[in-house]
C-alpha cells in the first residue's frame, strides 16, 4: 500500500513538473509573440501590418478547417488503438489524417486563389499575399495535426515546442535581423518569412515524430469506409470548437478584415492580441483544474466541485479586473508604443479586455461542457457565435468603425458565454459562474455521464 502511494506521489510530482515546464514554454512563446508584434509595428507601416494580420489569420483559420478536427480527436483514437493492440488500424488512422488534410487543403486553396485573383479593387500586393497564403496552407494544417499526434504519444516537447515556442522566437529573430540590416520589407516579405519558419519547424517536427509512429503495409485493409467515415464524423464538429476557442483572435481579425481598412485593422489586431494575451491567464487557470474536474466526472462527483472552481476563480477574476483598470487608465499610451495611430483603439482595447473579465466571471463553462460529453452542443454554439460575430461586424463596423469591431466581439462573447451557461445547466444541472459559486448554489450530486 505504501509503495503504491509512493508511486502515485512520484507520478504526480512528474506531471506537476512537466506541467510547469510546458507552462513556461507557452509563456515564453507568448512573450516572444508580444515582442514580435511590437517590432513589426515599428517595421511596417500600419497598412502593411493590417495586411500581415489578415493573411496570417486567414492561413491559420483555413488550416484549422482543413485539419478537420483531427488534432482534437487524435488523443482518443490513438489511445484506443494502442490499448487494444491494433497497430495496423492506428497506422491507417494516422495516414488518413495526413491524406485528408492534403485533399481538403487543395479543395480550399482553389477558391482562395480564385478570390485573390478576382476580388474587385484588390491591389497587386493583396492578391499575391492571399495566393501565398493558399499555397502554404497545407503546411500549417500538417503542423497542427502532427502536434496533436505528438501530444497523444506524450511527446510533449515535440507537441508544444515547435509551434508554441520556437516559431515565435525564430520569427522574432528574423524580424530583428531585418531591422538591424536596415531592410525595408513589405508585407509580402514578412508573410513569406513567417511561413518559411513554419515550414522549417513543421518538417523538423515530422522527421522526429515519424520515428515514433507504427509502420504497417496494406493500410487499406485496416481503414475501411466505415472507420474513415467515423473519423471524419467525429472530427468535423471539432473544427468550429477549435476555431472559436483556440484561435479566436485570428477568426475575429479575419472577419473584421472584410469591412475594416488595413490601417484600422492593424490597430484592431494589436488591441485584440493584447486582450487575448491577458486572457491567457484565464485559460491557464481553467486548464489547471481540468484534471480535477475530469476525475470528478469519472467518479460521478462532477457536481461536487464547487470548492475547486471557487478557488480557481480568484486569480483570473482579480487579474482581468486589474488589467481592465490598467487599460482604461493607460491603454492609449500602451497602444502608442506600437504606433502613434494605434492610440485610437484605446476604448476598443478596454472593451476587448472586458470580454476577458466576462470569461473569468463565467468560469470553466466550456471545459465542463466538454467533460460532460456535450461536444455537438459545443460545436453548434461555436458556429452560431461565429455567425453572430460576422453579422455584428457587417452591422456595426460601417457606422462605428473600430468601436464597431470591438462591439461585435462583445456581442459574440456574450452570446457564447450565456449560451454555454444555459447549455451546461440544461445538460448537467450545474452552474459555474461566480454568482452561483459565491452564493453556494446547490449542485447535483452527479452530472449525467454522456458519451
Amino acid at each position: 500500500m505504501l509503495q503504491r502511494v509512493s508511486r502515485l506521489a512520484g507520478l504526480r510530482k512528474l506531471l506537476t513538473s512537466m506541467t510547469f515546464i510546458l507552462l513556461v514554454i507557452r509563456l515564453g512563446g507568448a512573450g516572444a509573440g508580444f515582442v514580435t508584434q511590437l517590432v513589426l509595428a515599428r517595421l511596417l507601416v500600419p497598412e502593411d501590418l493590417g495586411l500581415f494580420f489578415a493573411a496570417t489569420s486567414l492561413a491559420i483559420v483555413a488550416a484549422t478547417v482543413v485539419s478537420f478536427g483531427y488534432p482534437e480527436i487524435a488523443p482518443r483514437f490513438i489511445a484506443r488503438y494502442q490499448e487494444r493492440g491494433r497497430p495496423g488500424t492506428l497506422a491507417a488512422f494516422l495516414q488518413q489524417t495526413h491524406r485528408d488534410a492534403l485533399r481538403f487543403s487543395l479543395l480550399l486553396a482553389l477558391p482562395i486563389l480564385a478570390a485573390a485573383m478576382l476580388w474587385p479593387g484588390a491591389t497587386g500586393q493583396e492578391r499575391s499575399l492571399f495566393a501565398i497564403t493558399a499555397l502554404f496552407m497545407p503546411i500549417l494544417a500538417l503542423f497542427s495535426i502532427n502536434s496533436g499526434i505528438a501530444l497523444s504519444l506524450r511527446a510533449f516537447f515535440l507537441a508544444y515546442g515547435p509551434e508554441t515556442f520556437l516559431r515565435p522566437v525564430l520569427f522574432l529573430v528574423i524580424v530583428a535581423c531585418m531591422i538591424l540590416a536596415g531592410a525595408n520589407p513589405d508585407a509580402r516579405i514578412v508573410v513569406i518569412s513567417f511561413f518559411a519558419v513554419t515550414g522549417l519547424l513543421a518538417t523538423g517536427q515530422w522527421l522526429l515524430l515519424r520515428k515514433r509512429l507504427p509502420r504497417t503495409r496494406n493500410l487499406r485493409v485496416y481503414a475501411d469506409r466505415r472507420l474513415v467515415s467515423r473519423w471524419r464524423r467525429e472530427g468535423a464538429p471539432q473544427i468550429a470548437v477549435g476555431i472559436y476557442t483556440l484561435i479566436f483572435a485570428d477568426l475575429a481579425i479575419l472577419l473584421a478584415a472584410m469591412v475594416l481598412e488595413p490601417a484600422k485593422l492593424a490597430a484592431f489586431g494589436i488591441a485584440l492580441k493584447l486582450a487575448v494575451l491577458i486572457g491567457f491567464g484565464v485559460q491557464v487557470a481553467h486548464q489547471v483544474i481540468l484534471p480535477d474536474l475530469a476525475d470528478a466526472r469519472a467518479a460521478r462527483r462532477l457536481g461536487r466541485t464547487s470548492d475547486t472552481m471557487r478557488a480557481a476563480a480568484a486569480f483570473p477574476i482579480a487579474f482581468t479586473l486589474a488589467a481592465l483598470i490598467a487599460t482604461a487608465l493607460f491603454g492609449d499610451m500602451i497602444l502608442a508604443i506600437f504606433h502613434p495611430d494605434f492610440a485610437q483603439a484605446h476604448w476598443v482595447l478596454v472593451l476587448l479586455v472586458a470580454c476577458q473579465v466576462l470569461r473569468a466571471l463565467a468560469g470553466p463553462v466550456v471545459q465542463l461542457l466538454t467533460i460532460a460529453g456535450a461536444q455537438m452542443f459545443n460545436a453548434l454554439l461555436c458556429i452560431a457565435s461565429t455567425i453572430v460575430l460576422a453579422l455584428g461586424n457587417f452591422a456595426l463596423v460601417p457606422s462605428f468603425g473600430l468601436m464597431g469591431a470591438g462591439l461585435a466581439v462583445l456581442v459574440a462573447w456574450l452570446f457564447w458565454l450565456v449560451g454555454s451557461a444555459l447549455g451546461l445547466y440544461r445538460i448537467t444541472g450545474m452552474r459555474c459562474d461566480i454568482i452561483a459559486l459565491l452564493a453556494g448554489t446547490r449542485q447535483p450530486a452527479s452530472a449525467p455521464q454522456n458519451s
